[in-house]
C-alpha cells in the first residue's frame, strides 16, 4: 500500500512539474510573440495554472503618431535661387511681342530699365485681357458665362497668391520676379480669353 502512495506522489510530482514546465513554455512563447508583432505584454499579468492553454488578452494601443513631413521653409518656397514654385508654367511662360525681348536686352541687366520693359508689356497685355474680358461681360447671361465670370475671378486670384513681392523684406530680383510672373499670366489669359470671344 505504502510503494502504491509512493508511487502516486512521485507521478503526481512529475505530472506537476510537467504542468509547470508546459506552463512556462507557454509564458515564453507568448511573450516572443508578443514581442515580435510589436505588442506588449501587460505588466503584472500573470497567468493560472489552468490558463496555458488560453489564448493571450489583446491589448489594445493607439497607433503611434507619425510626424508630419515638413519640407524646409526655403525648399517649399523655392524652385531655384529667386523664383517661387508654382503650379505651372502659365507662372513662367508666355507669348510675349518681340518688342518685350528687344527692350530686356538693350536694358544691360539694370534693374530700372527691366522694370520699365516689363510695365509696359504689362500694360499691352493688360489691355488686351480687358477687351476680351469686356466682350464676355457685354455678352448674353448663362451658365456659360457665369463659369467664365467664376474663372477669371480664381485666375486673378491665383495671381495675386503667387506672384508677390514683399518690399520689406525681398530684393530686386524677387521683384522683378513677380513683375515677370504677372506679366506672364496676363498674357496667358488674355490669349485664352481673346480665343474664347474669337469664335
Amino acid at each position: 500500500m505504502q510503494m502504491l502512495r509512493k508511487g502516486s506522489e512521485c507521478h503526481r510530482a512529475i505530472v506537476g512539474r510537467r504542468r509547470w514546465t508546459a506552463l512556462v513554455l507557454s509564458i515564453g512563447l507568448v511573450a516572443c510573440h508578443a514581442s515580435d508583432s510589436g505588442q506588449a505584454t501587460p505588466a503584472g499579468a500573470v497567468a493560472s495554472p489552468g490558463a496555458a492553454t488560453s489564448a493571450p488578452a489583446e491589448v489594445h494601443r493607439p497607433a503611434p503618431q507619425q510626424a508630419p513631413e515638413v519640407e524646409s521653409t526655403a525648399a517649399a518656397a523655392m524652385d531655384d535661387d529667386v523664383s517661387p514654385r508654382r503650379p505651372d508654367d502659365s507662372y513662367r511662360k508666355a507669348n510675349l511681342r518681340p518688342s518685350y525681348d528687344t527692350c530686356v536686352d538693350a536694358s544691360g541687366g539694370a534693374t530700372p530699365a527691366l522694370q520699365a520693359c516689363g510695365d509696359e508689356e504689362f500694360a499691352y497685355q493688360r489691355s488686351r485681357l480687358r477687351a476680351a474680358f469686356a466682350k464676355i461681360v457685354e455678352g448674353p447671361d448663362g451658365k456659360e458665362k457665369d463659369a467664365l465670370m467664376d474663372a477669371q475671378a480664381a485666375y486673378m486670384d491665383d495671381t495675386d497668391r503667387y506672384c508677390t513681392w514683399n518690399p520689406e523684406e525681398e530684393g530686386q530680383g524677387q521683384m522683378l520676379d513677380a513683375q515677370s510672373c504677372r506679366l506672364n499670366r496676363m498674357a496667358n489669359r488674355a490669349d485664352e480669353l481673346t480665343s474664347i470671344t474669337s469664335k
